[in-house]
């Protein structure tokens, strides 16, 4: 699975763009991209995706949420308390790799003569 935040939310498994349902599933994953393999509280994500103007329903919208997210997904999104985390080699996230790249770029620079 190959996932990209630089530029659309994406994900892409074998060969083939998954669908995600509309823009706060977009957010969530984006949230849960740029903190890969580290928890993020229930709060946290609740905040990032309503702010000030929260659902009638409350937190059962987040857990809706990642349920959605997670049938698209599969095992990359779990549950660990106090809220979740995605699962995932830094490398299959395009801003990673783009950092990585960066650093690479810079280590060859600051060693060459």
């Amino acid at each position: 699975m190959e996932f990209r935040i630089l530029g659309p939310v994406e994900v892409e498994d074998d060969g083939r763009v998954l669908r995600l349902r509309g823009p706060r599933q977009r957010a969530l994953l984006a949230t849960l991209l740029i903190s890969a393999n580290e928890v993020l509280p229930d709060d946290r994500l609740f905040d990032e995706l309503w702010g000030d103007e929260p659902p009638a329903s409350g937190r059962t919208a987040l857990r809706v949420r990642v349920s959605q997210l997670r049938k698209s997904l599969g095992a990359v999104l779990v549950t660990r308390p106090p809220g979740y985390m995605l699962s995932v080699d830094p490398d299959h996230i395009d801003a990673r790799r783009f950092e990585r790249l960066v650093e690479s770029g810079r280590d060859a620079v600051a060693t060459d003569p």
